[in-house]
């Protein structure tokens, strides 16, 4: 396979003089060679949701505990 080393243009011509059994032939054909495309870079990646609303999901249920048990202490201080 041709590989180009230096983008432009190409002209491949290829030419088979025959034998007892086949004719001869020729073809041309043109390519073009551009550079190549530069490679992705990796952008850094945010957290993931999980990871986001993680601690504030603890947080929020050690609140929620701190009111139940001061909800309760409050109530049984009562009778």
């Amino acid at each position: 396979s041709f590989v180009p080393e230096v983008p432009g243009d190409y002209t491949v011509i290829v030419s088979f003089d025959g034998t007892k059994s086949f004719w001869g032939s020729s073809a041309v054909t043109a390519i073009a060679v551009e550079d190549a495309a530069p490679a992705p870079t990796d952008e850094p990646k945010g957290d993931s949701i999980v990871e986001q609303y993680f601690v504030a999901a603890i947080v929020g249920i050690i609140i929620a505990i701190i009111v139940v048990g001061i909800v309760i202490i409050l109530m049984l201080r009562k009778r």
